[in-house]
């Protein structure tokens, strides 16, 4: 009796060891990410920079570096016109809002590489998108499932392996990448020339569009009480530049429609919870000590002229100065 107890426990901790080892062996990463993310095809390139779900915080340090100073070129490129013009806070104010969109729509995550092999078949396969609308099925299947080498192809078509290469998606599948792209309204240009492929294209691609929409709302701004003030001082009305950004946000790029600017400020608004979370991400951005940490992710620190240019992109936004000694570093390079 004292035998086969004595084996019984000998087997269990053999078990328990062996299963110990099981999952000491299985690469750790955000699980959270699996569904979030279609799997791309294991033969085509990323042209990044790639969140390395396996990487050390040394190494997602140089990932958020690069990343962010991919954003602050392109913001700049767009913006420029606004300090050239003499308008230091609406300079700033759009390269806060360049920020802050990436970071609430992608999570700062274009691509993601994981040491695991993962496919969401609901995803890959379609299926998903295929809930939303004949229509938005019809433009999946004919930008993504090209018979010869399809950008996401079905599950099983691609052969079992130790890695996978995938890009962030919504929850329906129909909006796509760090910018979050709907596939339904942006197939013409977006879809057909491949922009997502590229992460600094994508960045192109969202930051014009959040152009199309702070323009005209900033040359017609007595057309938005929302983002005016009355000022003490001058006894004159002025732009409040933080609800400049979450309007421009709340209606060219997350309504579609520039009439819907000032539903960030409709305490009754059906999508209420939309412009609350949007301006929790630009808060992370207006309170930043050196790190970022987006929704599931977690930090991600940032070090060198790359930490400093974002302090100063925030002091310049809050203090109307245009002191930018690690931020023309960066957009000097």
């Amino acid at each position: 009796m004292t035998f086969v107890f004595e084996s019984f426990i000998t087997a269990s901790l053999i078990f328990l060891i062996s299963l110990t080892h099981l999952y000491a062996d299985e690469p750790s990463r955000i699980k959270s990410l699996d569904k979030m993310m279609y799997t791309i095809n294991p033969s085509l390139k990323l042209i990044g920079p790639v969140f390395n779900d396996q990487n050390d915080k040394l190494e997602k340090t140089k990932y958020v570096n690069s990343l962010v100073g991919l954003i602050l070129k392109s913001a700049d490129e767009k913006a420029r016109k606004y300090l050239e013009a003499g308008d230091t806070q609406a300079y700033y104010a759009y390269l806060i809002l360049g920020l802050a969109v990436p970071l609430h729509e992608g999570l700062y995550v274009h691509f993601r590489h994981v040491n695991v092999g993962i496919c969401n078949v609901d995803s890959n396969n379609a299926e998903l998108v295929k809930k939303s609308s004949p229509i938005t099925y019809k433009i999946f299947k004919q930008y993504f499932k090209n018979a010869e080498r399809p950008y996401f192809p079905n599950c099983e078509e691609i052969k079992e392996t130790n890695s996978t290469n995938q890009m962030i998606r919504g929850a329906d599948g129909t909006d796509l990448s760090i910018m979050q792209i709907s596939i339904r309204w942006h197939f013409d240009d977006f879809l057909a020339n491949r922009k997502y492929e590229s992460v600094s294209q994508t960045f192109d691609y969202g930051f014009n569009l959040l152009l199309s929409g702070f323009d005209p709302v900033y040359r017609n701004i007595s057309d938005y009480k929302c983002i005016l003030e009355t000022s003490q001082k001058i006894k004159q009305q002025k732009i409040n530049y933080l609800n400049l950004i979450k309007g421009i946000w709340a209606g060219k790029y997350n309504s579609g429609s520039i009439s819907q600017t000032c539903r960030f400020a409709d305490v009754n608004s059906p999508y209420r919870n939309h412009d609350i979370g949007f301006a929790k991400n630009i808060e992370k951005i207006l309170n930043f000590s050196g790190t970022i940490t987006p929704d599931y992710i977690g930090e991600l620190k940032l070090d060198g002229n790359y930490s400093l240019a974002i302090k100063e992109i925030v002091s310049n936004f809050k203090n109307n100065k245009n002191e930018r000694t690690a931020l023309s570093a960066i957009l000097s390079k």
